[in-house]
């Protein structure tokens, strides 16, 4: 049995940009990949609304993509396949936060997950980082984000440079869904089930 470990945002929960509701198990796209791979593989979300990479939150350490990946990863290991998919938040709240500083601290999160499988004496899990979803432009007044939409497009590359540089696997998560009309950023319930079903194929695909 293989575990897959998602740590991610409001969208790896599954957060309805209608009512902020969490959508069921049969939607999210943690679980729809879940379903897809099939009972070899046991799916762990771990998604928390407004999570970022970096540390912002003075005192919601379940926030803190850094300093929360510590003590939630001892509760796993070992696992076998870990997706990491944050950053979409860090550009939303930070004016002056750049893409590489973003990237600067998924790398800390990557290296916290392999010091401690290391430490447990464990392999090293495969890690795929995964982009956000697009921004959707569609929505009343997006100009008014548009510094930090044209930001956002920034980070697939910074998340690619740093795979290639850790040893990590890259999916763009924009190449294939793009947020809700209504609020630009949450998934719809058709985007929660292609972008399961397309991680999924990209695992069954195996480690680039």
């Amino acid at each position: 049995m293989k575990k897959i470990l998602c740590y991610g945002d409001s969208n790896t929960w599954g957060c309805s940009p209608r009512d902020s509701s969490r959508y069921d198990e049969k939607t999210r796209w943690p679980m729809v990949m879940g379903l897809i791979l099939g009972a070899d593989y046991t799916v762990i979300e771990e998604g928390l609304n407004g999570r970022t990479v970096l540390n912002f939150s003075p005192v919601e350490t379940m926030a803190n993509g850094i300093e929360y990946i510590s003590s939630l990863i001892v509760n796993y290991v070992p696992v076998d396949i870990v997706i990491i998919s944050l950053g979409l938040n860090d550009v939303f709240i930070s004016e002056d936060v750049t893409p590489g500083e973003i990237s600067d601290g998924v790398e800390q999160i990557i290296d916290i997950i392999r010091e401690n499988h290391a430490s447990a004496g464990c392999s090293t899990p495969w890690i795929i980082i995964m982009s956000p979803s697009g921004f959707n432009t569609g929505i009343e007044g997006f100009t008014f984000f548009e510094l930090k939409i044209n930001k956002l497009k920034c980070l697939p590359e910074s998340y690619r440079n740093l795979c290639s540089e850790k040893n990590c696997s890259f999916f763009n998560a924009s190449d294939y869904v793009t947020g809700s009309e209504i609020d630009g950023s949450h998934l719809e319930q058709g985007s929660h089930k292609l972008l399961g079903e397309k991680i999924a194929e990209f695992i069954l695909s195996g480690p680039e």
